[in-house]
């Protein structure tokens, strides 16, 4: 967990934003109080452990492999429970971040498209380099079709 300062910003993408979605708005300003986030996604190793230690049914990975990779196929119901049962086990308190908070960290103070700026690239991001965003290069033809573990792409400020 990392605890980030409070402060306001500016939540959703402006209404000239290349390729911003329909229902990406209205842009709004938001006040955040302080709070603490992971300073990744939980990790299939994680919930692994809540899942056999609460009995659920561990969800598929594609094949992919677990251990430090993200958790995926994890439904609402299923990352609420984890957190119950999170603060349960360590006797403090966790829940899910909010929308806003989410996007307050992912933003990292930013206004732009993206952490790093205008464009972002496949050294950055896990995507599909095989396009290009706002003509910025970022069409690095690195496709990797699949999770990385977390932490191996550079974290934002």
């Amino acid at each position: 967990m990392i605890v980030l300062p409070g402060g306001e910003f500016w939540m959703g993408p402006p209404e000239d934003e290349l390729e911003r979605s329909f229902d990406e708005g209205p842009r709004h300003r938001v006040r955040i109080a302080p709070f603490a986030i992971g300073k990744t996604a939980v990790t299939f190793g994680q919930h692994d452990v809540f899942c056999e230690a609460t009995g659920r049914v561990k969800p598929g990975d594609e094949g992919w492999g677990r251990g430090e990779r993200p958790a995926i196929n994890v439904s609402w119901h299923d990352a609420i429970a984890y957190a119950q049962w999170l603060s349960k086990e360590t006797g403090r308190s966790y829940r899910l971040p909010t929308e806003a908070e989410w996007e307050y960290a992912a933003r990292a103070g930013t206004q732009t498209p993206f952490w790093t700026g205008r464009c972002i690239h496949t050294d950055q991001a896990n995507y599909n380099g095989n396009y290009d965003y706002n003509g910025c290069g970022s069409k690095t033809g690195v496709y990797r079709k699949q999770t990385v573990p977390v932490g191996s792409l550079p974290a934002n400020a």
